[in-house]
C-alpha cells in the first residue's frame, strides 16, 4: 500500500482526530494542506463536491469523515488496534457522543469570539453551520458552558480509576476522538478552558498522554501530486451491497450523498458499496480518472438522482 494522503488543515479539531489516529499507529503519511474556507478547488475535484476535511486518499479511493477514516486505517493497519478494549461497537457509538462534546465547545467559541472574525470567514461559517443563529448564539453561552463541562466531567469519571486512557492502558479510537475537543478549547479560549477543566486532574493528565503519542511521520506534498496519484491508480474497492438495505439501494444506482449536519457539499455518483455503515460511490473527473468516494452512513443522507 502506498503511504496514505491526508487532505486537511491543522487548525481543525477533526483533523486533529485523524492526527491522533495516525500517532497511535505511528504511520508514515503524506499531507496536502487545504484552505480553511473556499475556494477548495483541488479538494472538490478529488471528492466530487465535498469541501469538508479531513479527507483520506489511498490511491483512487477517497474516504470522507474521521469515523470512516479510522475504520479504513484499522482495516489496513490492524496493529496496534484502535479497539484495545475489544469494544468496536461501543467505541464507534462513542463518536456520536464526542460530536455533542464538540458542538458545546463550538457554541462557546462562537458566542465569545465570532464577532472578532474577518467578515468573509464569519459568513462562510454561518453558511456551514446553518442550524446555528450566529446573531443570538451568545444568549446561550451559560448553557453551552454547562454542557461542555458536563461532557468533560464524564471523561473525568471514566478516567477516575487511574487508567491511562479511556478504554484502559492503551490508547484507542475514543481517546483520538475526544481529546481534540479539549485541545481545541484550550487553544482558542485558554482562560475559559482553565475555568471549566483545571479541576479535572485526570482529564488534564490524559490529554497530555494522548498528545504524546504524536501524529506518525508526516511528509508534505502538493495537491497536484495527489491528483496525479489518483489518476494513475484504480479504485481497490470491494463491491458490496446489503440485501436488506433500508433504502433499497442497488449497485449502479445513481445517488447523491449529503452530510446531514452541515453544508459541506453533496457528491453524486453510482453506487459501488451500500452497507449499513458505509456508502461508496464511483465518479469520474478528467483530473482524477475514476475514483470511489466512501462515506459513513451515520450522519450522511443518500438520495436517488
Amino acid at each position: 500500500m502506498s503511504e496514505p494522503i491526508l487532505h486537511s488543515y491543522d487548525a481543525s479539531p477533526f483533523t486533529q482526530r485523524v492526527l491522533r489516529l495516525l500517532g497511535i499507529k505511528n504511520l508514515r503519511w503524506r499531507w496536502v494542506e487545504t484552505p480553511m474556507m473556499p475556494p477548495k478547488d483541488d479538494l472538490m475535484i478529488l471528492t466530487g463536491g465535498y469541501r469538508g476535511t479531513p479527507v483520506l486518499q489511498i490511491g483512487a479511493d477517497i474516504y470522507i469523515d474521521s469515523m470512516l477514516i479510522a475504520l479504513e486505517l484499522e482495516r489496513r493497519n490492524p496493529h496496534p488496534t484502535f479497539f484495545p478494549a475489544r469494544d468496536p461497537g461501543t467505541a464507534l457509538a462513542f463518536v456520536t457522543w464526542s460530536d455533542a462534546f464538540f458542538r458545546a465547545g463550538l457554541e462557546i467559541i462562537l458566542a465569545m469570539s465570532a464577532h472578532t472574525w474577518p467578515e468573509s470567514f464569519r459568513r462562510d461559517r454561518e453558511f456551514l453551520f446553518s442550524d446555528i443563529d450566529f446573531a443570538s448564539v451568545a444568549e446561550g453561552l451559560a448553557y453551552a458552558r454547562a454542557q461542555y463541562r458536563a461532557h468533560a466531567t464524564l471523561l473525568e469519571r471514566q478516567l477516575g480509576d487511574g487508567r491511562g486512557f479511556l478504554g484502559g492502558e492503551q490508547p484507542g479510537l475514543a481517546d483520538a476522538f475526544a481529546q481534540p475537543f479539549v485541545w481545541f478549547m484550550r487553544g482558542v479560549l485558554p482562560e475559559v478552558a482553565a475555568e471549566m477543566l483545571d479541576d479535572l486532574p485526570h482529564v488534564s493528565a490524559w490529554e497530555r498522554r494522548v498528545a504524546e503519542r504524536g501524529e506518525g511521520q508526516r511528509t508534505r506534498i502538493e495537491a497536484a501530486t495527489a491528483l496525479d496519484e489518483a489518476l494513475a491508480s484504480s479504485p481497490q474497492t470491494r463491491r458490496e451491497i446489503d440485501p436488506r438495505d433500508a433504502q433499497g439501494l442497488q449497485a449502479g444506482m445513481k445517488v447523491r450523498v449529503t452530510p446531514s449536519d452541515t453544508r459541506r457539499g453533496a457528491v453524486e455518483g453510482e453506487i459501488v458499496i451500500a452497507m449499513p455503515n458505509e456508502i461508496g460511490i464511483s465518479r469520474t473527473h478528467a483530473r482524477t480518472g475514476s475514483v470511489v468516494v466512501h462515506f459513513p452512513r451515520i450522519g450522511y443522507g443518500v438520495s436517488q438522482v
